[in-house]
């Protein structure tokens, strides 16, 4: 019986990858695409379609480290899958390299397909994944169409595990999105304020999904992450995957907190500075005409109400965004 390693097999850039498909001794099909692209699907698919990617930033390995051992666990036949799932490892370049991204942030090129550019090696990584995608829910037309978009912080968080619900044009609210994100222990959902070229909203907008990004504690390298504040999302991902329409569990009532993005700051300029510490603590909440951040002679404060800072970033590129504000939902 053919096996996948996804970490080891996808991390080998030294052998190359050819699709190849085979059947697991309880009939389900696990088709190898290609890099860091599995489909794995059950004899008889219930109702769902589901994409779960990692390591769209290279160095956001806990997630990859996830699917990892759920492929494993498949492959074993200890979990039996209910749905057909697609496994991504977005970027294993950038991974090798122990770095975020190698020419550019792979996470905003997701608007659409875009023409090949030999500077930019993203380009030809988002146009790979968004026809991986396409293909994935096309094959399963008829099903209801999910995308979990698995990364980690890059710094401490007063929410250690928190998601993002794309702004589509599809809905406003996506009530099993948000009981799923209740179930698995999430701690907090924002809500975007505008259409991104994010992975998750690429299957929100343009395939309706019920998507996000799903952020799962703080960056570490491979090898080195603490799974167990996260035991409870691993657990109800599980769960999700492997449970038929008929066996679902009962609505939570669990409390999740809410957020309202309010705007983005973008960086427009080399002088652009926060007016706050390195590593202040994403949800930092910030009273009404406190500074936030100096951009030339733009001068940034918080909004009536007062907001609290996510992704505080002043690294990223010129014309990129250097943080999220955002208020709790009332």
């Amino acid at each position: 019986m053919d096996r996948i390693a996804f970490i080891k097999d996808t991390l080998d850039f030294s052998k190359s990858i050819k699709s190849t498909t085979w059947l697991l001794d309880n009939g389900t099909l696990v088709n190898h695409l290609a890099r860091g692209i599995i489909e794995i699907a059950p004899k008889n698919p219930s109702s769902k379609a589901i994409v779960l990617s990692s390591g769209i930033h290279g160095n956001e390995t806990s997630p990859i480290e996830i699917l990892n051992d759920i492929i494993n666990d498949i492959q074993d036949g200890s979990l039996v899958l209910q749905h057909p799932c697609l496994f991504i490892y977005g970027h294993p370049a950038a991974t090798h390299q122990h770095i975020r991204f190698i020419d550019t942030n792979l996470n905003r090129l997701f608007l659409h397909h875009q023409a090949p550019d030999d500077a930019i090696q993203e380009v030809a990584i988002a146009n790979q994944l968004m026809s991986s995608v396409d293909d994935f829910y096309a094959k399963y037309s008829k099903k209801e169409k999910w995308h979990l978009d698995l990364h980690c912080a890059i710094r401490r968080s007063k929410h250690y595990t928190f998601a993002i619900h794309p702004f589509n044009r599809h809905y406003q609210r996506s009530e099993p999105l948000l009981q799923f994100l209740k179930q698995s222990q999430i701690e907090a959902c924002l809500y975007s304020d505008a259409p991104a070229s994010t992975f998750s909203w690429y299957s929100a907008e343009h395939h309706g999904a019920h998507a996000a990004t799903v952020e799962l504690g703080k960056v570490s390298r491979m090898g080195e992450n603490d799974f167990s504040l996260l035991s409870g999302f691993i657990q109800e991902l599980k769960r999700f995957i492997s449970s038929s329409d008929t066996n679902a569990t009962e609505l939570s009532n669990r409390e999740i907190a809410e957020y309202q993005v309010t705007r983005s700051i973008m960086k427009k300029s080399d002088e652009f500075e926060f007016s706050f510490a390195a590593d202040l603590s994403n949800f930092t909440y910030f009273e009404e005409g406190e500074s936030l951040a100096l951009d030339g002679v733009d001068h940034y404060k918080a909004n009536s109400g007062g907001e609290s800072v996510v992704f505080p970033n002043a690294n990223v590129e010129i014309g990129h965004r250097a943080c999220l504000l955002v208020q709790k939902c009332k």
